[in-house]
């Protein structure tokens, strides 16, 4: 039943992201049609299966952007499809089962899932009725870390991504790794050499001192070159000379972009696969085997030529966006490593916790709670928050995150899941001497290092790599015949944490109790005028108003006692935009490109719904580097 509940979920999830990029314009349905050539390939049969395994472990590097953007929808939509060829795949034969590994992941799911209980459902299912089904997903979609409707699309996400291991675990296909890994690979090594290109152009990117190749924060390159660096090793599985070259050359441009990153979280956590290579590269060892020391020249005179190549070269290399060479960027990275605002934001995330220590405050709500939990006396972040302090979506730090959205119990079982993953990976790697297996190991721990300061649920492609570990962990489980006392005991507590989360959830269903407790009439910060749900952070016209871009339709709750409102309007193209307050039509606003100035009486406490006629990708339809999804243009006030 939880497997039928899964797949449902990810059909669902398939069919409401392609019916949202059909009308995004001509690029968008293209890629709606690879996806679901993608999806037709890998259901074809075993030599589809490995070109779409392959491929989709390739492609993640096209996709470097945060959760709720244009590139990350497409991104989802590839996920679905992959996930549901595999399930065709597996359909009508007795697959094996998925052991601890499995029921942890699915419990870490359901939690995710029943933590959506604390949203607004209220407003969620009147926004629904009004906009319809395709409308409300896509505003979910596309809403930033602070609207509700980003915790409900994280879980959603967080579910569709546990469906993918679990088919890929259950998969007839032995070598389904070994492509999934070459096409980690083979992707990591394109964005390397394409980033080498672009970075040194100087004019390209926002951030463009720092490496970022494609992904728009140098941050989240850095995650994803460290977690994915292990797959580099593979190579040196056989004893081709051209192997070990491969590795080699793979491994000194994968450390160079990693330093030209200036993430010192990249640093630490890349230096697990160097030190893994070097151990590899001068210890006998089962897991690779030619002669020694022959077999280290070739490696170590490829690698040492490229590094002091590319250090000669860059250390005097000046940028046209700076004047100080690459060797001063990177002294003063190294110099002020301490001087980082991570700490401040670790404290945020523990006093947002500490409201709901056991379950947690809802899976990915940080950014939402954070500037109400700061405004409302008494709670631990008014106490002790920096109310100065600069507002970030996240904590910054995956078990900060982890434990503020889910509780002590979810972080528990997160790293009960990670632990049993690691220990299975560990058993096969030393037992068999299998170095795919080794190499997993190592881009698990490079993640769970990475962790501690990054959230990782931020950058799907990032996370994507997380299940490649997990779905071989299940693999490797499925095959025993019977589960040992640990797994048992596992499998038993991750259940009863799921259903003991799901019960004090429904008890604080909408943050009733919480608000409460509190002193909230609803959940918003004390005097705040207006919030919005499901709008960018605010921008500045040029006449100096604010103004906010909605992703689609939003809703928008006045202060309580609040009569009436002035709203200033305008579309990214010409259409309407029809006003709701509840369920009562306010007005049908016609919109030219011009800003229409329009005042609503409000009955008191009602929300404000704002269903634009149109939407405009700009990514999508005219190539501008803006990827996200923009509605309607709002301004409060004459």
């Amino acid at each position: 039943m939880a497997a039928l509940g899964g797949l449902a979920l990810v059909a669902a999830h398939f069919l409401l992201s392609a019916a949202t990029l059909a009308t995004a314009g001509g690029a968008a349905r293209g890629l709606l049609v690879l996806a679901a050539g993608l999806g037709a390939v890998m259901a074809s049969g075993g030599r589809g299966t490995r070109l779409g395994l392959t491929f989709l472990g390739f492609s993640l590097f096209l996709f470097g952007v945060q959760a709720y953007v244009y590139p990350a929808v497409v991104f989802g939509l590839f996920l679905d499809a992959a996930s549901l060829a595999l399930a065709w795949r597996n359909a009508g034969r007795r697959a094996p089962g998925t052991g601890a590994t499995g029921t942890a992941l699915g419990a870490l799911a359901w939690l995710a899932l029943a933590s959506t209980l604390l949203l607004p459902w209220a407003r969620f299912f009147q926004a629904a009725k009004l906009f319809g089904p395709v409308e409300f997903f896509a505003a979910m979609a596309f809403s930033p870390a602070d609207a509700p409707a980003y915790g409900l699309a994280a879980a959603w996400r967080l579910a569709t991504f546990a469906v993918f291991a679990r088919e890929l675990a259950r998969l007839d296909l032995p070598e389904r790794f070994s492509f999934l890994g070459r096409g980690v690979a083979g992707g990591l090594l394109t964005a390397i050499v394409f980033g080498f290109f672009e970075h040194f152009q100087g004019d390209r990117y926002l951030l463009h001192y720092r490496f970022t190749s494609l992904f728009a924060n140098p941050g989240w390159f850095a995650e994803y070159a460290a977690i994915a660096a292990p797959f580099l090793l593979l190579p040196l599985a056989g004893k081709r000379f051209g192997g070990r070259l491969l590795a080699a050359g793979s491994l000194a441009l994968c450390g160079a972009a990693l330093v030209l990153t200036l993430a010192r979280a990249g640093w630490i956590a890349g230096c697990l696969t160097f030190a893994a290579a070097a151990w590899l590269y001068f210890r006998p060892n089962r897991l690779v085997r030619w002669d020694r020391p022959h077999g280290h020249l070739p490696t170590l005179a490829v690698a040492g030529a490229l590094v002091v190549a590319l250090a000669a070269w860059g250390a005097g290399r000046g940028l046209s966006a700076v004047s100080r060479p690459i060797n001063a960027l990177l002294a003063e990275r190294v110099g002020n490593f301490t001087e980082s605002p991570r700490p401040g934001l670790f404290r945020a995330g523990l006093c947002i916790a500490a409201e709901r220590p056991v379950f947690g405050m809802g899976f990915e709500t940080y950014a939402r709670h954070y500037p109400v939990l700061l405004a409302t006396p008494g709670t631990w972040l008014n106490r002790y928050g920096d109310p100065a302090a600069e507002v970030f979506e996240t904590s910054h730090n995956m078990y900060v995150q982890l434990v503020s959205g889910l509780g002590l119990a979810g972080l528990t079982l997160w790293l009960a899941l990670a632990g049993r993953a690691g220990f299975l990976l560990w058993r096969r790697a030393r037992d068999f001497a299998s170095l795919p297996d080794a190499v997993l190991l190592l881009s698990l721990a490079a993640f769970h290092v990475y962790a501690f300061f990054q959230e990782m649920f931020y950058v799907p492609p990032v996370l994507f790599l997380l299940f490649l570990p997990l779905a071989r962990a299940m693999a490797l489980e499925g095959r025993r015949a019977r589960p040992g006392r640990g797994a048992v005991w596992l499998a038993l507590a991750a259940c009863l944490v799921a259903g003991a989360g799901t019960l004090s959830y429904a008890v604080d269903a909408g943050l009733g109790r919480t608000a409460a407790r509190l002193g909230l009439a609803d959940w918003r910060a004390p005097g705040e005028e207006v919030v919005h749900e499901g709008f960018y952070p605010a921008e500045t016209a040029e006449d100096g108003r604010t103004f906010r871009w909605s992703v689609g339709g939003a809703a928008m709750l006045p202060a309580p006692g609040a009569r009436e409102v002035t709203l200033r309007l305008a579309g990214p193209v010409p259409g309407t935009v029809a006003v709701y307050a509840g369920d009562a039509l306010l007005a049908v606003v016609r919109l030219d490109g011009r800003p229409v100035t329009r005042r609503f009486a409000l009955p008191q406490g009602t929300p404000l719904y704002l269903l634009p006629g149109r939407s405009l990708l700009p990514q999508a339809v005219t190539g501008a580097p803006d990827p996200r999804r923009l509605g309607l243009a709002v301004g409060v006030g004459p």
